[in-house]
């Protein structure tokens, strides 16, 4: 009787292992295929961040290269390079799902830009001077130059699916037009319309856009001055770059010290550029009148606001009415 009993058990179990293994295989073969993407998320955002901080490093590095740089050519060229990485790198920033789009940019241009600076750096150090030196820095800043067409070209890669759905949806759109009879007008460029406007040139728009110097600031306390009737209507006198900020303030705390400390011989007129002025602090420092007038002088410098001090002692170019002639 156990035998039997024995016997039965073996005959299910093996029963039951044939058949839940059947019914595991059929699950396996027909089920959904899911992916784990919580942790795959989690390492994409990981690999992007560290991209993106490999960038923003890399264009900090190039950034600060820029204002230490004596060569005023490569520093013009580097500042062209800049300008499209900082566009680049601000869409990025707003698009991190692209990130991966702009890896050649990340890790072979911008890297190579960086380790050809490095270069110029170590050359400029050694101070030579030899037509192999020479020549080997005209390389580098032609590398540079093709460097800046190869940025232009990653940001274009970059938002290259964006191009293609504006240009698909102009497309939609004209046929639409065209099918309910609306044709596009043509415009004789040059000629004056009934209103007397001029047609706009067509040609203009083939060509690239001049950029503005970056970073322009204009003053809150300016435009509280302007409201208040206080300052004439030409705001483009209160426009400085905000970049040239550090620099402006340099120059005022400098006039101001040699205003109170060597006044009395005229130092910061001479320094100013004002010669005859200077001569006659100098003339007269004899007495105690050029003193204390440039002792009330360089406290004016040391606390007028910088926008005001650039506009008054740093703005070299003046404004001109119609005729050429200094406005009052």
């Amino acid at each position: 009787m156990d035998e039997l009993l024995n016997y039965l058990i073996v005959i299910l179990m093996t029963t039951g292992v044939i058949f839940g293994g059947k019914a595991f295989w059929d699950w396996k073969k027909n089920r959904t295929p899911r992916l784990d993407l919580k942790e795959l998320e989690a390492e994409r955002a990981q690999y992007l961040q560290e991209n993106f901080d490999k960038a923003i490093a890399d264009y900090n590095f190039l950034e600060e290269a820029r204002g230490n740089l004596s060569d005023r050519e490569l520093s013009a060229q580097l500042k062209l390079l800049q300008r499209t990485a900082k566009n680049l790198l601000n869409h990025l920033e707003k698009n991190p799902e692209r990130i991966s789009l702009a890896c050649k940019f990340i890790d072979y241009y911008q890297d190579r830009a960086v380790k050809i600076v490095k270069q110029y750096q170590e050359l400029e150090e050694t101070q030579l001077s030899t037509e192999k030196v020479l020549d080997l820095k005209d390389r580098m800043k032609q590398m540079l130059s093709a460097l800046d067409d190869a940025y232009q070209d990653q940001f274009e890669h970059v938002i290259n699916d964006q191009i293609i759905s504006v240009d698909a949806e102009l497309k939609v759109m004209q046929q639409q037009l065209d099918s309910e009879g609306i044709t596009r007008k043509t415009i004789d460029v040059g000629k004056v319309d009934e209103y007397g406007n001029v047609r706009i040139d067509t040609d203009l728009l083939d060509r690239p856009i001049e950029m503005e110097p970056p970073r322009k600031f204009f003053p809150q306390q300016a435009m509280q001055r302007r409201r208040r009737g206080e300052v004439d209507a030409h705001p483009e006198d209160l426009f400085f770059p905000e970049e040239d900020r550090p620099q402006i303030v340099q120059t005022k705390l400098i006039q101001s010290a040699l205003a109170i400390f060597l006044g009395s011989f005229g130092a910061h007129k001479f320094y100013q550029g004002k010669t005859i002025q200077g001569i006659l602090y100098f003339l007269l420092s004899w007495t105690t009148l050029p003193m204390w007038i440039s002792l009330v002088e360089g406290i004016r410098y040391l606390f007028m606001p910088v926008e005001d001090f650039y506009n008054q002692y740093v703005k070299k170019d003046k404004r001109r009415d119609k005729n050429g002639r200094n406005k009052p």
